[in-house]
């Protein structure tokens, strides 16, 4: 295309010296000038081609480094949830040897995996969070899902079991101020 383009450049610039000399009658001129109208529409039609392709290269650009960027963030926000590489071995400790001041102790007969990886959500997501700093549910339950190989909607939504999990794991405290916790009247279901 920039061949073309050059070319189109080099006969116009012939022809314009041509169309201008002092000699030439203005019979030969109208021709000439037709003929430099035309090659100049050309010249601004290639240009206009060129400006929707650099467009589209622009445009194509922008939705990889977006979908790049949104893959990249769900799987940092999925490591930020850590899971032994030993599997779910649990350190036994002394009756006592817990530190409440750190967080709530449960005691289980046993954990799973879908355990392990709320339990390490919390942690991961929760244990630091305030008003101003509480992070999206979509970003907690798209780390779970990562986490336990659950595949993502069609839509891109994080799968109905992440999101679920990710709204049980959230504090009541952020469901209340948000209005996400609905409660029936009465105590019953």
């Amino acid at each position: 295309m920039m061949e073309e383009l050059n070319a189109w450049r080099e006969t116009g610039a012939k022809r314009s010296l041509a169309t201008s000399a002092p000699g030439v009658s203005p019979d030969q001129r109208s021709p000439q000038a037709e003929n430099e109208v035309h090659r100049l529409r050309k010249l601004v039609e290639l240009k206009d081609r060129q400006i929707c392709e650099l467009r589209k290269a622009l445009a194509h650009t922008a939705t990889v480094h977006f979908s790049l960027e949104d893959r990249l963030q769900r799987e940092l926000d999925s490591l930020r949830v850590i899971l032994p590489d030993d599997g779910l071995q649990t350190q036994c400790r002394a009756p006592g040897d817990d530190e409440p001041e750190h967080g709530t102790v449960v005691r289980l007969p046993y954990l799973t995996k879908t355990l392990s990886v709320l339990f390490d959500a919390m942690h991961a997501f929760w244990a630091d969070c305030n008003d101003t700093k509480a992070p999206k549910s979509s970003t907690v339950a798209h780390a779970i899902d990562e986490r336990l190989g659950l595949s993502s909607q069609a839509n891109g939504e994080a799968s109905r079991s992440g999101q679920a999990y990710a709204s049980a794991i959230r504090p009541d405290w952020i469901k209340d101020a948000d209005n996400r916790h609905h409660c029936r009247l009465g105590g019953g279901r």
